[in-house]
């Protein structure tokens, strides 16, 4: 599956398809897309978080309401535990596609293409659910739109990793305001781990677009990959416009994070860092359920703020899968397929549950960076809005 993107069979209803796409209304408008650049150019915290995948048929108001309702829950413990003001941008409203380590799915001998998302196909294991559907795209818009009237008012951005390029692309338009590019699918769009190549289809769209960008940074990062990112990604140096998502696993989190800070922090970057303590951390289970240990997120969690703290980086956000349902899906300390097996509803990863999500909110807040790096934080951004014109 190339630059993993779905095998549609059908190119004709993709470019059927895409044209829907290309003649719909913006999901979110530019307006909301600069507010939020305007934001994160703050030294404000980041809340990153929400669903592994959303689905189409938890897509409910009541669903969407828990969901923002624990977002703001999680923002407001750390706010209240740093004493920063806090950015709060879900995974919701458009996280409709996963990227897969195998194309295909093997249960009982019988073989099915994976799982990719509900953009793509369902998660139900059958020949007519799993065959990959362009019209799907269609639907992710159309329940993307939903989501979005439920939101009103929520104080919450919306973000989606920018994986369908089939989805993206057609929603990208120029502003009438300012002659710039943007997305129209999100406010935020990030660019996940397995996609980030610099030369890559997916950094190429990143870089023609006006949106605040993410890139997942895993252990296999290089101190040249991270500038080289930065070059395409954010070549003026503009506060607000990129953040890197160190998500390293707990054994190396201090080490690789701490190289790759001192050189943000030697060359003067002003890319916000955000700490994805949960994709590094994954394991499975004797049962063979996949799993993360809330006590091993956290020893990454709290390794990620130690490097910052000495390398003199503010730690700009976390990022998070979270359900506000009570699942079982992420343990304490100890893998125990008997919890697994009393709530386990994720299609794709496992994800916290509120109690957790909080406990790590309260972790985070606590590990603020000291307060005497702000002054070299702000002294940058200053510096580096004037350059820019901004």
């Amino acid at each position: 599956m190339r630059d993993y993107q779905p095998d549609w069979r059908a190119e004709s209803e993709v470019r059927r398809a895409r044209g829907t796409l290309a003649r719909a209304a913006p999901l979110v408008p530019d307006s909301n897309i600069r507010e939020l650049h305007a934001r994160l150019a703050e030294p404000a915290f980041l809340v990153h978080a929400g669903d592994c995948a959303e689905t189409f048929r938890d897509n409910t108001q009541r669903s969407v309401a828990k969901r923002v309702s624990l977002l703001r829950t999680t923002s407001d413990v750390i706010s209240a535990k740093c004493g920063r003001s806090v950015v709060t941008v879900g995974r919701i409203a458009g996280q409709y596609a996963k990227p897969r380590s195998a194309p295909l799915e093997r249960r009982a001998g019988i073989t099915m293409p994976s799982y990719f998302g509900d953009a793509v196909n369902d998660a139900d294991f059958s020949s007519a659910k799993r065959t990959p559907d362009p019209w799907n795209l269609v639907r992710a818009y159309e329940h993307s739109g939903k989501t979005l009237s439920y939101l009103d008012g929520s104080g919450v951005f919306t973000s989606h990793e920018a994986l369908l390029l089939d989805y993206e692309e057609p929603q990208t338009r120029h502003s009438a305001d300012d002659g710039r590019l943007y997305d129209h699918s999100a406010h935020l769009l990030w660019i996940g781990e397995r996609t980030r190549s610099p030369a890559g289809p997916h950094i190429a769209f990143a870089a023609e677009i006006a949106n605040p960008i993410a890139v997942k940074i895993g252990p296999t990062a290089t101190l040249a990959e991270l500038l080289s990112l930065h070059a395409v990604l954010n070549p003026d140096n503009i506060p607000g416009r990129l953040a890197f998502i160190f998500r390293m696993g707990r054994e190396r989190a201090y080490d690789l994070s701490h190289a790759l800070l001192t050189c943000i922090a030697a060359e003067g970057l002003v890319d916000r860092v955000l700490c994805d303590p949960m994709h590094g951390n994954t394991v499975v289970s004797p049962a063979g359920v996949k799993t993360r240990v809330v006590a091993e997120i956290e020893e990454e969690l709290r390794a990620f703020f130690s490097a910052c703290n000495d390398t003199g980086v503010v730690p700009g956000g976390l990022h998070l899968e979270v359900c506000s349902d009570d699942v079982s899906e992420c343990v304490e300390t100890n893998v125990d397929d008997t919890y697994l097996a009393t709530n386990y509803c994720s299609v794709c990863d496992p994800r916290l549950n509120p109690e957790q999500t909080l406990h790590l909110a309260q972790v985070a807040g606590s590990l603020m960076a000291p307060q005497r790096h702000f002054s070299s934080w702000l002294e940058a951004t200053s510096i580096s809005t004037a350059r820019a014109g901004t």
